[in-house]
């Protein structure tokens, strides 16, 4: 073994500890209850929320957290995407093309690349979109 190898997995040994795996643990669990909380609020007062992008992270963040469709009315993919006209796997949000967060103008879009979502808001904002972004992590927060 490469002695740098060595000295990363030392490193790496050290850091992660059970308090602090613990720690990180009870973080994720208190994110999902957040977003969760967020997202009943919002659909509770009769708003629609599409979601933006269903790369595989969407899939795990669906799932994880319990979203449906009585939630999360679609999830918008690129035009073209194989993933347009099924549903997100686990549950039966259906997927359908971008345009439709334009046609149909939802209140809400909840951003599934929540890691761009500075670059995306004002993408969407210039192509047409007038409601409010979800972007659900790090911690969960509504975008006018």
């Amino acid at each position: 073994m490469q002695p740098s190898v060595e000295t990363f997995l030392n490193a790496e040994r050290q850091a992660l500890t059970p308090a602090r795996l613990d720690s990180f643990r009870r973080g994720v669990i208190a994110s999902k209850l957040k977003l969760y909380r967020l997202l009943d609020d919002v659909s509770g007062q009769g708003a629609r929320i599409y979601g933006i992008g269903a790369p595989s992270r969407a899939a795990t963040m669906v799932n994880y957290v319990g979203l449906d469709d009585g939630i999360v009315s679609s999830i918008l993919e690129i035009k073209g995407s194989h993933k347009i006209g099924r549903y997100m796997p686990g549950t039966l949000i259906p997927v359908a093309d971008e345009e439709q967060l334009l046609a149909d103008q939802p209140d809400y879009a909840l951003l599934f690349s929540w890691h761009i979502a500075d670059e995306l808001v004002p993408k969407l904002r210039d192509r047409g979109y007038r409601g409010r972004f979800i972007v659900p992590l790090p911690e969960p927060r509504l975008v006018e």
